[in-house]
């Protein structure tokens, strides 16, 4: 896909710092199967470049979400345990493995709902900085599954385990000053300052030694890749089909929203 255009994302590179932004401002920016390998390709092309120093991944401006997570059309398409299965190992994990193997810092500019996919998207990233007014919500449980795309294994390792497990069960949201208090998020700053604060932090790792920061990712990866270890694991158990789940997601695409104390009460 390199040299050629995107049609989902906008790729700039100027001043040294690569911008990949996602551009699919109706659907708020939620992630397709075209998405994630336009991503992955975008952030391989901008860490082979040497005149980048800095990766940015952004949501367009024009969109009220930096990402709200998997495209509800490629859900409704989704519906077999292979399509699934495929759709991780060949496209999810390949997303996160360039992330985190890309050898320049990748900055996630968030200036608007993170949620689901786009919340742990965010959470694969060296520095977050993101918009007092924006919001990362990891809603698994809230739609019926869980979060398993790195969120329970990086979240801990940024928040505590605690913390992580409050707002894993909980599927609450997580506003964006909140979000950097806790260590979610990098820097937290008002929406209008946020292009300036993500070209300031770009800066000052262009003014940093490309190998030195080249080699100190190499070094944290080493422990993000530990915790990793079980992320696969997650993916499988998570393609099986229970049907409770595959009865909450169809309600979800369907946009209803579902009792689960009734459920409950209503027994298996």
């Amino acid at each position: 896909m390199s040299g050629v255009s995107y049609e989902d994302l906008l790729y700039a590179v100027e001043g040294g710092v690569a911008t990949v932004t996602l551009n699919r401002p109706a659907k708020l920016n939620a992630l397709r199967e075209r998405t994630f390998d336009e991503l992955a390709d975008a952030i391989r092309r901008a860490d082979a470049e040497p005149s980048v120093g800095a990766i940015v991944i952004a949501g367009s401006p024009d969109s009220r979400a930096f990402c709200a997570g998997g495209d509800l059309g490629m859900a409704t398409a989704m519906r077999s345990a292979d399509a699934i299965r495929d759709h991780y190992f060949n496209r999810m994990s390949m997303l996160s493995r360039r992330v985190l193997d890309a050898g320049k810092p990748v900055v996630a500019a968030v200036g608007g709902a993170c949620v689901g996919g786009g919340a742990e998207l965010a959470l694969f990233c060296d520095q977050v900085i993101v918009a007092e007014e924006a919001f990362f919500a990891f809603n698994g449980t809230e739609i019926g599954g869980a979060s398993w795309w790195g969120a329970p294994q990086l979240l801990p390792l940024m928040v505590g385990l605690r913390r992580a497990e409050e707002i894993l069960y909980s599927s609450r949201r997580v506003g964006g000053g909140e979000a950097a208090a806790i260590g979610l998020a990098t820097r937290a700053v008002p929406g209008a300052e946020l292009d300036a604060a993500v070209r300031e932090t770009c800066e000052l790792l262009l003014d940093r030694s490309a190998e030195g920061l080249r080699q100190t990712k190499a070094g944290l990866r080493a422990t993000k890749e530990i915790l990793l270890a079980t992320m696969s694991a997650a993916a499988e158990s998570s393609v099986g089909g229970h049907p409770g789940v595959v009865a909450a997601f169809e309600a979800f695409i369907g946009g209803e929203r579902i009792d689960w104390r009734a459920q409950r009460a209503a027994g298996p």
